[in-house]
């Protein structure tokens, strides 16, 4: 299982980073978990074979998470007509909203071959290459919308995405997946909480590598690499571009 990180900032495009964006291959297969990022573009620009798209997960229903699926299921759905992928949103109007888009663009969506699904918490996508299971967080609590991390496993190993996560760690919203278990990587968003809100969790974490990406405001970067090797596991923060292979 490769990883490779296409975005990492957080709300806000940056110079140097786009928004959240992650790449899963396996078996030569392609899986993304969120696409705020341009997509299709970086693929593209990558020199990726789009037919190996298989399927993408979003976390929650923000921008900053979805803003480039729009454009890949219009050009999937008019243009690469060899393409086929499975994209889950986390809310039905999402769904409505970008389907709508496509076919107000191009005059109609191939629904045969770009297909919008519905993420819930009992949802669990398998196929040949790989396992992926929601766990619910609290990021949109207060406003009564889904969001999830997801646990991806693939070769027999094991990666922990955290997605948004809330400001109030304490109200047990770090992912307790990654407490019980062990798992071979997780990578942990770091914008909606402080460095020292989750020192507690990454004493018990059982993760053998942990991953900060979304990480605002910047000035945590040093205080997040800083912690390396002190809980016992590597701790880094992701850029734009690095991969991980487990």
């Amino acid at each position: 299982m490769r990883i490779t990180f296409l975005g990492t900032s957080h709300g806000v495009p940056a110079a140097d980073r786009y928004c959240s964006s992650t790449m899963i291959e396996v078996n030569g297969s392609l899986y993304f978990i969120d696409a705020g990022a341009p997509l299709i573009d970086i693929l593209l620009r990558r020199g990726a074979d789009l037919d190996r798209v298989r399927a993408i997960f979003t976390t929650h229903i923000h921008g900053d998470h979805t803003n480039g699926i729009p454009a890949l299921a219009d050009l999937f759905s008019w243009y690469f007509k060899t393409t086929s992928v499975d994209i889950y949103m986390t809310e039905q109007a999402g769904i409505d909203a970008f389907s709508a888009m496509v076919r107000t663009v191009e005059g109609g969506l191939d629904e045969a071959r770009v297909r919008f699904r519905l993420m819930t918490a009992d949802t669990v996508y398998e196929d040949e290459n790989i396992r992926v299971t929601p766990w619910p967080t609290r990021h949109l609590a207060a406003a009564g919308r889904p969001a999830y991390s997801y646990l991806v496993e693939a070769e027999g190993k094991k990666a922990l995405f955290s997605g948004d996560l809330s400001q109030r760690l304490e109200q047990g919203d770090f992912p307790a997946y990654a407490l019980a278990n062990e798992v071979d990587l997780m990578v942990c968003e770091m914008a909606h909480f402080g460095v020292e809100h989750v020192l507690p969790y990454l004493e018990k974490c059982r993760a053998k590598r942990l991953l900060f990406n979304h990480v605002f405001p910047l000035d945590k970067l040093e205080k997040i690499n800083a912690l390396d090797g002190r809980f016992g596991y590597p701790i880094r923060t992701v850029d734009d571009g690095d991969e991980v292979t487990l």
